[in-house]
């Protein structure tokens, strides 16, 4: 790095002592010894690389996870007999101490007469909490057939530490089977009266 430095330095001093001008599209020299990272002139080509970019990450968020009213979601690795069409976490920050309510809607092409509902809560990639309920008593209706809506509630301690959290909910059916895995991304605030 400090050779290319040295050698920039040298090639900018003789086209200076020349009087040869830089194309205008050409990377701007900097006196305090940095090649200028991101300062860089670009011109028309940096701006389209820009827009290229941003396409690519709002494509990037489309698949990788959904993004409903700042909640931010994906499906776990496989393939899945349920789809989600919409993730809401209310309220909107969560709070510790205060009561979670996380609704799922989605759409199962078959009669679920039953089944369980596993949640794990993930904090820094570490497990620090799980819980299976039947999954009835999470559904708006069961047996359930074609749409659906889950309605997890849990209230949290109000010694919950602050930070981004990971839920995961996996629903399976009466004979174990799996109908769908997903992971719900979560920003949980401290209590209200530490804002």
């Amino acid at each position: 790095i400090a050779r290319e430095r040295e050698e920039k330095t040298r090639r900018a001093t003789s086209e200076r002592a020349s009087g040869k001008k830089k194309p205008a599209n050409e990377t701007k020299e900097r006196t305090d010894g940095t090649d200028g990272g991101s300062m860089r002139r670009t011109g028309r080509a940096g701006g389209l690389a820009g827009l290229a970019f941003a396409l690519f990450f709002c494509l990037l968020l489309t698949a990788a996870g959904e993004v409903e009213g700042g909640v931010t979601w994906k499906y776990c690795k496989g393939d899945w007999e349920a789809s989600i069409s919409n993730v809401t976490v209310l309220p909107d920050p969560v709070r510790a101490g205060q009561e979670i309510n996380v609704l799922i809607d989605g759409e199962i092409g078959r009669v679920v007469e039953g089944g369980e509902l596993d949640l794990k809560v993930i904090f820094h990639k570490i497990p620090v909490y799980k819980e299976t309920d039947d999954l009835c008593d999470r559904l708006e209706t069961c047996p359930a057939n074609g749409s659906f809506t889950v309605d997890a509630k849990q209230k949290l301690p109000p010694f919950t530490l602050p930070g981004k959290y990971q839920l995961q909910i996996t629903a399976k059916d009466t004979e174990k089977k799996s109908l769908v895995c997903m992971m719900i991304d979560l920003d949980i605030k401290g209590p209200a009266s530490f804002f």
